[in-house]
């Protein structure tokens, strides 16, 4: 029996009704790390996919984004949401990245209101909207392109970041869900507004997300909230820039590493598992090794 795809994982778990959490990955291992701890999904921001190649996210082209999206669907069982930045262009350019992306194995994408092509100047508070009627026609080019009826489109839009209203952050919600987008992301959307928005857009779903400047709400809150979806772009970036610079900040100060042989015996032992090198091994078992022993 075939197993069910990503988009037929990820639609199932949120038609439970629960919270959908998906904490961010910045490659194919901390992936599988955040798969092993049992999470239901798993999420994969633009900044993640700028910074692991040390480019950063506005100039992280198509063909990279869906590459780095592809690597990581396939180093999981779980499903994969990704961000398809403001689809890599028009309306056109947009529909062959979803082309793209769902065949990459991605349950959900998410396209962005932000101009295209992006500025770096987004990333220091100097953000920009594209015309609602743009953004229109890439959800519906979207919308078209789509082969699995499973996979997810998500709306994100800067509204409330960029222009600080709540009337229009709504009505360009209201316009993403009639061009036929599946849930909306709305970036700085907090608890009591996003209530708000739920009582305009009373069968709009919606995804939060956070993690960026503080730790924010816990999920009960945001699951209360109304919230179906929640995806953390940042924390594991963060996690792993101060676990590296501490680490090595220590030989060059002390002049010796400060990891504990426990540290280091643990992580070797989860490394295994988390390749999973034990398969080979058993293979090596039976051919290699045995044919080397005759």
């Amino acid at each position: 029996m075939t197993a069910p795809s990503g988009a037929a994982q990820l639609g199932a778990a949120l038609a439970a009704g629960s919270l959908v959490v998906a904490p961010g990955a910045l490659e194919p291992f901390t992936a599988r790390i955040i798969e092993r701890l049992g999470f239901p999904a798993v999420y994969l921001g633009g900044n993640s996919m700028g910074l692991h190649l040390a480019a950063g996210q506005p100039l992280l082209t198509m063909t990279e984004a869906v590459e780095s999206a592809r690597r990581v669907a396939s180093a999981i069982e779980v499903p994969l949401i990704a961000d398809a930045d403001a689809g890599f262009g028009d309306a056109a350019h947009t529909r062959r990245t979803v082309l793209e992306f769902e065949r990459a194995g991605v349950a959900a994408i998410h396209i962005d209101d932000q101009p295209f092509p992006k500025r770096a100047h987004y990333h220091v508070g100097k953000g920009r909207l594209a015309p609602v009627e743009a953004v229109v026609a890439k959800l519906q080019a979207a919308v078209a392109a789509r082969r699995d009826p499973d996979f997810l489109l998500i709306a994100r839009s800067d509204a409330l970041r960029v222009t600080g209203s709540l009337e229009e952050m709504a009505r360009r919600c209201a316009a993403y869900l009639e061009a036929g987008a599946d849930m909306l992301m709305v970036l700085d959307l907090e608890l009591e507004p996003a209530v708000e928005l739920r009582r305009r857009l009373a069968d709009a779903r919606l995804a939060w997300i956070g993690g960026v400047a503080e730790p924010g709400p816990s999920l009960a809150d945001i699951e209360a909230a109304g919230f179906a979806l929640a995806v953390y772009p940042f924390n594991t970036i963060a996690a792993v820039t101060e676990a590296v610079r501490a680490t090595w900040a220590a030989l060059r100060d002390g002049g010796r590493l400060a990891q504990s042989p426990g540290l280091l015996a643990a992580a070797r032992r989860e490394v295994l598992e988390l390749v999973p090198l034990q398969p080979y091994l058993e293979i090596e078992s039976r051919t290699t090794e045995r044919e080397a022993g005759r």
